[in-house]
């Protein structure tokens, strides 16, 4: 089995001919790896923009692409074609799946279509890595930070821009490279299930009478002797999530909680953090947090 780590820069920017906001890919990276991880391709290819025009100033500054350099790139349906008999047969991967969101993006406007069929097998790069290094999917490591922390060299690797960030998520692969976890994170992509998963939207509920969230749950345990803690008032929505103040009958140490829902694909987790009182000012309410992650 054959891998292709893609990458796609884009210029998003509000365009009148699509009549709102667009993700306009600018630049298509990749590296094509065997399955003993031996890189055996490389494709690299600049996109002449036809929708947003000239390219925003972050987006410059974010790149180093310039509007000289695209006014000689090729048409989006040129790049994905070539890419499409580059990748043909190989499993895709990238670093999280917001590249083929936005490839999705691309090719609904000129193909009229959301489906990618040279993307049979895909895998989450950012999940892999997450899972191996034990960080879980609460906290979404971008990849130079999980580089950084790997403690990979990247620095002679081009920075967000397409061949280079597909170089870095290799580097990244290597380090914590299982055959058999691998395979155990390659989706099927040829599917209606695979594409309703990608195109779900995470959700925060906000309401404490909606049915999907557990009232079971909304407790927390001391973090000082482990006791079940009080609740001293009562449950205040805010800032995505619920507030609470908390005191332990054992040690009274008194700290105010929060707790998160978050409605996803497979159902509701919960995300509960702690704050402590003296801390609070100083603090903001994500700063602390217990790793209590529950399904509910």
């Amino acid at each position: 089995m054959n891998y292709v780590i893609l990458d796609l820069e884009w210029n998003g920017a509000y365009s009148y001919k699509v009549g709102r906001y667009f993700n306009e890919i600018i630049e298509f990276g990749a590296v094509k790896l065997d399955e003993k991880l031996n890189v055996i391709g490389q494709f690299s290819l600049l996109v002449k923009p036809e929708l947003t025009g000239k390219l925003r100033n972050s987006v410059q500054e974010l790149t180093s692409i310039t509007n000289e350099e695209l006014k000689r790139g090729v048409p989006f349906t040129y790049a994905y074609t070539k890419f499409s008999k580059f990748a043909k047969g190989c499993t895709i991967m990238s670093w999280s799946n917001t590249d083929l969101i936005v490839l999705q993006e691309n090719s609904l406007y000129y193909y009229k279509t959301d489906r990618l069929p040279f993307v049979r097998y895909y895998m989450d790069l950012q999940e892999y890595c997450q899972d191996m290094l034990g960080v879980g999917s609460k906290n979404q490591l971008g990849l130079y930070a999980a580089a950084e922390m790997m403690e990979i060299d990247v620095e002679d690797i081009p920075h967000h821009r397409a061949v280079g960030d597909c170089i870095a998520s290799y580097k990244c692969l290597q380090k914590v490279y299982s055959r058999s976890a691998v395979l155990s994170h390659i989706e099927y992509a040829g599917c209606d299930e695979f594409y309703r998963r990608l195109n779900f939207h995470v959700t925060y509920l906000y309401d404490l009478e909606n049915p999907l969230i557990n009232k079971k749950t909304m407790f927390f345990n001391c973090n000082e002797c482990g006791a079940r803690a009080v609740r001293q008032n009562e449950w205040t929505p805010k800032n995505k999530g619920f507030f609470a103040d908390f005191l332990c009958p054992n040690c009274q140490t008194a700290f105010r909680g929060k707790i998160k829902y978050k409605l996803r694909y497979d159902g509701v987790t919960v995300v509960k953090k702690i704050i402590n009182p003296q801390q609070e000012d100083s603090v903001s309410s994500d700063d602390i947090d217990t790793d209590h992650v529950e399904a509910s």
